[in-house]
């Protein structure tokens, strides 16, 4: 089965020219792209306009190719703006129309009924990039990635003989590598990306496609994921014994360390100088907004990392179902959620178990840490502390984030719970 991925790369600098002319052409190419983008959208809703009134005046609707002389609408807005957006490399143009005309399609039934607005492309809009015009290298350890960006007009009027650009681009840790190295030596299959300017720098979302193999998954066969303080994650299986956890101590010394900088930025800002005086309180407390950036960026990076574990014990054990506690219940101010992001960690959990063909299923957390997994026995005092469960109906002792990840694992858990409530 194919399959379709992201990666995203930062641009460190362009290698065959300056950041000054590079940077320029992506300003003038972004700029080309929002409005090519809205111009498409603004061609459909006038072509929606005279079918309907064809449609009204013939009782049917009118042929695409009798009236524009193109079998799709993207093919008649290409030929109409590819003058008018010279810059681009026509490809690029081409794919940026389709995506317009894919846009508009999708939406039109939404569009018509008045739930959902026209769709309008803002400033900050992805550059579009097929698959012909990027290509990747390696140069010793360096990944070196070649841009077609500009038309043979714009380039001219640049003075550039070529009109690609070969750019150095961040592969830092050994996932990026491997896709990259795939990529060369193709293993995968190189699709459609995009370049975006994002925090003052720009990337590139190579898009990449690969053949893999399906996995055959029993949906009777449960994964339990219980989430806690102790440790950010805990699993446990319906039919085996077997368990996983993450240790919490990473997470748990990074905010140590971010609440210390913040504390100590706070400080500073009473005696701040006057480069950080003269502009107000934003300026004061721009150190800290950087801090709180970089503590957001690490919890994005390690949620992403304890989700791509979670999945791949389930894929270990083939397991065809993540059973996880319901936490959309519970507000972002509780203390809970507080200490870490588990919402944003179930999501991630949910998308990548979906991607390879895992159900995900959310039960009431109810009961669930006193409930013995053993014989079913369910009492408060089973759970006297934090860390150990101690079942006073027939003795069962053990961890109490496993006993309850295992009970998170039992099929229909919730109506187990009613039942022995009763």
């Amino acid at each position: 089965m194919k399959h379709t991925k992201v990666m995203r790369y930062q641009i460190i600098k362009p290698i065959n020219d300056t950041w000054e002319t590079l940077g320029h052409v992506l300003r003038e190419i972004q700029r080309e792209t929002r409005a090519a983008l809205n111009k498409t959208i603004q061609l459909a809703w006038e072509w929606q306009g005279f079918s309907a009134e064809y449609k009204q005046r013939y009782e049917e609707y009118p042929k695409t190719k009798d009236h524009l002389g193109y079998s799709a609408l993207h093919g008649y807005a290409y030929n109409r703006l590819k003058d008018e957006f010279y810059r681009m490399n026509t490809a690029n143009l081409s794919q940026t129309v389709k995506r317009a005309a894919d846009k508009w399609k999708s939406d039109l039934k939404d569009v018509l009924r008045g739930d959902k607005s026209i769709a309008s492309f803002k400033k900050d809009c992805p550059i579009d990039i097929v698959s012909q015009a990027l290509r990747i290298r390696k140069d010793g350890s360096d990944y070196i990635m070649t841009l077609s960006l500009v038309s043979i007009k714009y380039r001219k009027e640049l003075e550039r003989k070529q009109s690609f650009f070969d750019v150095l681009i961040s592969a830092n840790d050994k996932t990026q590598r491997d896709i990259l190295d795939r990529l060369i030596a193709g293993e995968y299959k190189l699709g459609a990306s995009q370049l975006l300017y994002h925090k003052k720098k720009w990337f590139v979302n190579v898009n990449y496609q690969f053949e893999k193999e399906e996995t055959a998954f029993d949906q009777d066969n449960i994964m339990g994921v219980d989430l806690g303080i102790v440790y950010p994650v805990y699993m446990a299986f319906n039919n085996s014994l077997n368990r996983y956890k993450i240790e919490g101590g990473e997470i748990e010394r990074f905010r140590a360390q971010v609440e210390r900088r913040k504390k100590q930025l706070l400080q500073q800002a009473k005696y701040c100088g006057d480069g950080r005086r003269g502009h107000g309180t934003k300026t004061r407390i721009q150190p800290i907004e950087v801090v709180s950036d970089k503590v957001a960026n690490f919890r994005d990076t390690v949620n992403h990392r304890y989700s791509r574990y979670v999945v791949d014990m389930a894929i270990k054990h083939r397991c065809g179902t993540i059973q996880m506690e319901d936490l959309s219940g519970i507000a972002a101010e509780d203390t809970f959620l507080k200490r870490w992001s588990y919402y944003d960690l179930q999501q991630k959990i949910e998308y990548k178990a979906k991607e390879a063909g895992i159900q995900v299923v959310y039960i009431k957390p109810d009961y669930t840490s006193q409930r013995c997994s053993k014989c079913g026995h369910i009492e408060r005092d089973n759970r006297t502390e934090q860390a150990t469960f101690e079942c006073k109906s027939c003795g069962f002792k053990t961890n109490a984030d496993f006993n309850a990840a295992r009970n998170i694992a039992t099929k229909d858990i919730e109506k187990i719970i009613a039942e022995t409530l009763k």
